[in-house]
């Protein structure tokens, strides 16, 4: 085998454990399911399962909150000795918090999204890639 054909075979897995992603992803369109003062705290973990992080506040009542990122490698990283000057990174983030009274009824809830890239060498001192757009839904 040469090099280049040693290359190609091992580009696909390299490409693969490029991306990475945590926590749980909430489809924007569910959120129409909740309502406030009638949606209870197990019909949200119900349809959305676990939370990320639940925090409980000393009035009793308590905040789920699920937490979800995902990055990927430009391709361009990948070029040999290039992608050091012009490869990158872009990640997209959301954050969706439901507020819960002491009886485990919805209270209210928000969302946000954003994504960001970040670049290496010369693109590092670029903007056109960085579109982080927060959004905030109630």
């Amino acid at each position: 085998m040469n090099i280049k054909s040693i290359v190609l075979s091992i580009m696909p897995a390299i490409m693969l454990a490029a991306c990475v992603s945590a926590g749980v992803k909430v489809d924007q369109s569910k959120m129409a399911d909740f309502h406030k003062g009638e949606t209870s705290y197990s019909e949200v973990v119900g349809k959305l399962g676990k939370p990320t992080q639940v925090m409980v506040s000393s009035e009793g009542g308590k905040t789920a909150i699920y937490s979800y990122v995902s990055a990927q490698a430009r391709p361009e990283s990948f070029i040999p000795v290039v992608g050091a000057f012009v490869g990158g990174a872009d990640s997209e983030n959301s954050t969706v918090a439901f507020v819960f009274d002491e009886n485990d009824i919805l209270k209210s809830y928000s969302s946000s999204q954003g994504s960001t890239g970040a670049g290496t060498g010369f693109e590092a001192y670029s903007q056109k890639r960085n579109t982080a757009q927060p959004g905030i839904a109630e």
